[in-house]
C-alpha cells in the first residue's frame, strides 16, 4: 500500500503532520515542506531514490521538525528569506525571546527547538529553479510574518502551494495565529492583502512585472483539501475578514487613532488631490505621492508600505527581522489612471517606511531613482550607514545624484530641491507647480497638528526632532529657511495629513523652530551642539565583512562643534585577534568645520564566525574621548542579518 496520493503525473501528496508535496523528476525528488521528515522512508515507493530539495512555506514545528535529519541525508534547505533566522537561528532565537513582559502575541513560539541549515532563502517576487521546473516566491503574510506562496507549472498546470495563507472553503487554517500585537488582528489584515494578490495572479492581473494563464490551476494548502474554488474562496474568506475586522472598527498601532476600515479595504485607493496628483492617502504606513504625466508615465516620491500595520519595527518585534515591503497601488495606476510607465521615483529622505519599495520598483519595473546627494549617500550603501536609525537594508541605485538647489525636469514638469536636515540629516524637500499650485514634498519635516504652546493645546506647524537620526541645532534654522525660500501653497507631507500653506504657517513654524531651540539650550551646556549631536563622529562603515587575514579601511567622520579651532585624533580599537597602528592620526578642524581620517584594522587570520565590535578612541585637543564611535565586523563566511 502506497504512503502517497498521486496528484498528477510528478506530484505527489505524503500525509503526515501537514501535507508534503512532492515532486518527482526521475529518481529526484522535491519536497513543499517536510513535516516529521517521514518522507524519506517511503520516497521509493513513488520510484525515487534521494529528495534533493525542501522548499518551506513558513517556518512553524508542524512544517519543518523532520528537515534537519532530511539535511543529514543531503537533502538541501530553502526557507522564505524573512524567516530564515527562525531556522538557522533557532537556538539564538530560543536564547533572546522575551518571557516575562511579554507583549507579543505572535506565534513564532511555533519555531523548532534546534538550528536548520539553510542552502539558500526563497526572496519576496523571485523564482527558485530546479530541474526545469521554476517556482515563483509570492509573499504571503498572515499566518506567519514570512510565509510565502509558491507558484510553478506542474504537468502543465497552475499549481499554487499555499501553506497556511487559507483553507479550503474560505477559512483560516487557525485564527489565534491573526494575533501578531497584544490582543490585535493585524494577520487579518496581512492575509486579507495576501489573498488578494493571490487572486491577481489566478485572473491574469500583472504581479511584479508577470503574469500567469487563466484556467485550469490548483491550489494546495498545508493543512486540509486542495481549494477547488480558489477565486470563490478567496472572495468567501475577503468578506469573512473584513467582518472580523468591523468588530474593532479599524486599525490600532502604538496608540494612533484608528482609520475606518472602509478607507482601505478591501484594498487602499488613492486620493486625487489635482487632476495630476495623486496621494496614497492618510492610512498609508508613510505617506507617498504620483505625478501622472501626460504622456502615461508615472513619478513616485517616496514609497513605503501600503499599512502602517507593516512597521512591525517596536519594542516588542523579534530581533532578526528587518522590514518586509509587499507591493501595492500600482495595479490601480494602471487600470484606472492609465499609467504605462513607473518611470521615476525621487525619495525625500533615508527612513525605511519611505523607501522600501524603491527597490522592489527598480527590480521588477525598471523605475530610474533620483535624489539629494546627502540622501542617495546613504541609501545607496546602507551596510556602511547603519548606524543611522531606520535604514532599509536593501540598497538603492541613482541614475542621477542631485546637489542642494539644484533643478531637474520630468516630461512637462520642472523640480526643485533642497537640502532640508530636519527629522534626519539626511533629507531633502522637493517642490514643483503641479496644476496650478506650488507643492512642496516635505518628507518627516514639517506637519500641522496639534501642538503645546504655553501650556495649552493648539494646532500648529512645527518640525520633528529624533536626536539619534543626527542633529545639530542649525539644521531646523535651515529647514525655515528652505521653506520660506520655497514658499508653497500645498504641503504634502509624510504623515499626518495634507494641509494649505501660506505666510503665516511659515512664520508660526519659524516661531516653533526658534523656540525649540531656546529649550534645548536651556537644557544643556555650552557649546550646545556638541551636547545634542550624538554624531559628531561617525565610523563607516557600520556592518564590514572581511576575509581572514584581511583588512578594513574606515573613514571616521567628524565635526567641530566647539567654538574654537581644534586638533582631532583617533586610533582603532580594535576586538581580540584584531590589529591596527597603536599610534594616532590626526586632522586639525576649524569651529564649525567637518573633516576625516582614515584607519585601518587588520583582521586574524581565523575565521571568527561571529560579529564584533570595532570602535574609535578620540582625543580633542589631546584629551581623549574615549571609544566615542561604533562599527560591527565579521570575520570569515557568517551571515549577515541586516535588520538588527
Amino acid at each position: 500500500m502506497s504512503h502517497f496520493k498521486q496528484l498528477s503525473e510528478h506530484l505527489f501528496l505524503f500525509e503526515d503532520t501537514c501535507n508534503v508535496y512532492v515532486i518527482k523528476d526521475g529518481d529526484a525528488a522535491l519536497l513543499i515542506d517536510a513535516g516529521s521528515g517521514a518522507v524519506a522512508e517511503h520516497i521509493g515507493e513513488i520510484g525515487c531514490s534521494k529528495v534533493e530539495w525542501i522548499l518551506h512555506t513558513h517556518h512553524h514545528r508542524d512544517q519543518c521538525w523532520g528537515s534537519a535529519k532530511l539535511a543529514e541525508g543531503g537533502a538541501k534547505i530553502a526557507v522564505p528569506e524573512y524567516e530564515r533566522h527562525l531556522f538557522d537561528r533557532a537556538e539564538d532565537y530560543w536564547q533572546s525571546r522575551r518571557v516575562y513582559d511579554n507583549y507579543n502575541d505572535r506565534n513564532t513560539f511555533f519555531t523548532v527547538g534546534s538550528d536548520i541549515p539553510v542552502a539558500r532563502t526563497l526572496d519576496d517576487y523571485e523564482t527558485f529553479q530546479w530541474r526545469g521546473h521554476e517556482f515563483f516566491v509570492l509573499p504571503a503574510k498572515g499566518h506567519t510574518q514570512g510565509s510565502v506562496a509558491l507558484l510553478a507549472e506542474i504537468d502543465g498546470t497552475l499549481t499554487v502551494f499555499s501553506g497556511d495563507l487559507m483553507n479550503r472553503g474560505g477559512v483560516l487554517y487557525q485564527l489565534h495565529a491573526m494575533e501578531y500585537f497584544y490582543g490585535d488582528m493585524i494577520g487579518a489584515y496581512f492575509t486579507l492583502q495576501s489573498i488578494q494578490t493571490l487572486r491577481d495572479c489566478l485572473t491574469g492581473e500583472a504581479v511584479a512585472g508577470r503574469t500567469w494563464p487563466v484556467g485550469r490551476c490548483r491550489v494546495y494548502p498545508t493543512h486540509g483539501d486542495e481549494i477547488d474554488e480558489p477565486v470563490a474562496d478567496i472572495g468567501r474568506l475577503e468578506r469573512r475578514l473584513e467582518e472580523l475586522w468591523s468588530l474593532s472598527q479599524g486599525l490600532r498601532v502604538a496608540g494612533t487613532v484608528p482609520t475606518p476600515a472602509p478607507l482601505y479595504l478591501p484594498e487602499p485607493k488613492f486620493v486625487p488631490l489635482s487632476e495630476h496628483l495623486l496621494w496614497g492617502g492618510n492610512w498609508t504606513c508613510s505617506f507617498f505621492y504620483v505625478l501622472l504625466s501626460e504622456s502615461g508615465k508615472a513619478m513616485f516620491i517616496d514609497y513605503g508600505h501600503a499599512h502602517r500595520a507593516h512597521m512591525l519595527v517596536y519594542a516588542d518585534h523579534e530581533g532578526w527581522e528587518s522590514m518586509r515591503f509587499v507591493e501595492h497601488h500600482l495595479k490601480e495606476l494602471k487600470r484606472d489612471h492609465g499609467v504605462t510607465s513607473f518611470d521615476l521615483v525621487v525619495p525625500t529622505h533615508i527612513h525605511d517606511d519611505h523607501t522600501c519599495g524603491i527597490p522592489h520598483l527598480q527590480r521588477h519595473y525598471g523605475t530610474k531613482a533620483f535624489a539629494l546627494d546627502q540622501v542617495a549617500q546613504v541609501l545607496a550603501d546602507p551596510a556602511a550607514w547603519a548606524s543611522t536609525p531606520c535604514c532599509f537594508p536593501k540598497p538603492i541605485s541613482f541614475d542621477k545624484v542631485l546637489a542642494d538647489g539644484d533643478r531637474f525636469d520630468w516630461e512637462e514638469y520642472g523640480f526643485e530641491i533642497h537640502f532640508a536636515p530636519g527629522q534626519t540629516e539626511y533629507h531633502s524637500v522637493l517642490a514643483a507647480e503641479i496644476d496650478g499650485r506650488k507643492v512642496a514634498f516635505t518628507g518627516d519635516n514639517f506637519f500641522y497638528e496639534p501642538v503645546v504652546v504655553s501650556g495649552a493645546v493648539k494646532s500648529k506647524p512645527y518640525q520633528t526632532t529624533v536626536l539619534r537620526n543626527s542633529f545639530q541645532l542649525d539644521m531646523h534654522r535651515r529647514c525655515v529657511d528652505v521653506m520660506r525660500r520655497v514658499n508653497p501653497e500645498l504641503i504634502c507631507p509624510g504623515h499626518m495629513d495634507v494641509f494649505s500653506c501660506d505666510k503665516k504657517v511659515l512664520d508660526e513654524y519659524a516661531d516653533f523652530v526658534a523656540r525649540k531651540e531656546r529649550v534645548f539650550k536651556k537644557l544643556v551646556a555650552e557649546p550646545a551642539d556638541q551636547h545634542v549631536d550624538l554624531f559628531w563622529a561617525r565610523l563607516l562603515p557600520y556592518l564590514a565583512d572581511v576575509e581572514p587575514g584581511g583588512k578594513v579601511e574606515y573613514e571616521l567622520l567628524l565635526r567641530n562643534n566647539l567654538e574654537r579651532k581644534a586638533v582631532f585624533e583617533a586610533r582603532l580599537a580594535v576586538p581580540p585577534g584584531w590589529s591596527a597602528d597603536d599610534g594616532f592620526t590626526k586632522v586639525t578642524l576649524d569651529a564649525g568645520r567637518r573633516g576625516s581620517l582614515k584607519l585601518i584594522a587588520n583582521a586574524p587570520e581565523k575565521t571568527g564566525a561571529m560579529r564584533r565590535l570595532m570602535t574609535a578612541e578620540i582625543r580633542i585637543d589631546g584629551v581623549s574621548q574615549g571609544p566615542v564611535s561604533e562599527a560591527l565586523v565579521t570575520v570569515g563566511e557568517a551571515q549577515r542579518h541586516e535588520g538588527t
